[in-house]
């Protein structure tokens, strides 16, 4: 009669952690397509935030000002949900910023953070054209429920191609290269 109520016991056991688990697998497959739709409405930083990987055009002819850029490739002035998830910010024709701006990124992240945002860092003429829309592109990403830019430096490219640090200063950037210096961090903003 013991070797009958232990067999039942793990039976019993067994079945539990079953269902257990697939209860679990179940609630975390929900989760990581809200996450992937963009339905979660929440993206804290890269870990949060699913990479998008569709096309952009290389140029728009019809560029007023800074606009947002969405999912569906809608872009307006307005904030308009229902276009779906803000993948970036048009600030010229030809430049459209990515939707993130991760804080505290150090040389020895920078690369991870690339490859994980899936954009690339901005050239030294883009910074300018960045700078130019400084103030309306923080406007956008406020009514959007976004920090507004506050960072007064951030990781972009020298005229060679390699990452340096912009210090805003006087609304002009200071390209400085600290690469070799691990414990130095900077904002990243990316463009698409």
């Amino acid at each position: 009669m013991e070797e009958r109520t232990i067999c039942f016991i793990l039976i019993g056991l067994f079945v539990f952690l079953f269902c257990f688990a697939i209860i679990v697998a179940l609630y975390y497959g929900h989760k990581t397509q809200k996450e992937l739709s963009g339905q979660s409405g929440v993206y804290k930083g890269p870990a949060g935030e699913p990479k998008w990987n569709g096309i952009l055009p290389k140029r728009v002819d019809d560029y007023v000002r800074p606009r947002y850029v969405y999912e569906n490739l809608v872009e307006s002035v307005d904030y308009v949900p229902e276009n779906g998830r803000i993948i970036g910010y048009r600030i010229s024709p030809e430049l459209v910023i990515h939707s993130r701006v991760q804080s505290h990124v150090t040389p020895p992240t920078l690369y991870r953070y690339l490859q994980r945002l899936g954009g690339r860092l901005l050239s030294p003429d883009e910074v300018a054209i960045l700078l130019d829309a400084w103030h309306d592109l923080s406007d956008l990403r406020k009514k959007a429920g976004d920090d507004a830019l506050d960072c007064v430096k951030f990781w972009c490219c020298s005229k060679e191609g390699l990452p340096v640090c912009a210090k805003i200063h006087n609304n002009r950037a200071l390209l400085q290269d600290m690469i070799g210096f691990a414990k130095f961090d900077a904002s990243l903003i990316l463009k698409r």
